[in-house]
């Protein structure tokens, strides 16, 4: 039993006067309890993270494709200042 488990148990024991084998049977369920919480809760915010990190992705995607066309731009004009330059 950890630390908190074995605090509990004391707890069940001395205050709600409960026996050994109630209290520890108690300290336990509700062990059991919190960890079976805590993994839904971590299943969750996964599957929420998850979902971000995807929107995220195609938001990438779509910056890039938008910053794609702006070095083509960039790139003519400078190589028609280029051409004009040479041509004077």
């Amino acid at each position: 039993m950890s630390t908190v488990n074995l605090t509990l148990y004391n707890l069940l024991k001395t205050e709600l006067k409960l026996s050994d084998e109630k209290a520890k049977e108690f300290a336990e369920a509700l062990k059991e309890e919190v960890i079976n919480d805590i993994k839904n809760h971590n299943q969750d915010f996964k599957s929420s993270m998850r979902e971000d990190f995807l929107k995220l992705e195609l938001k990438m995607e779509q910056n890039k494709s938008e910053l794609l066309k702006w070095f083509i731009g960039a790139f003519l004009a400078l190589a028609l200042m280029t051409i004009g330059l040479y041509i004077k």
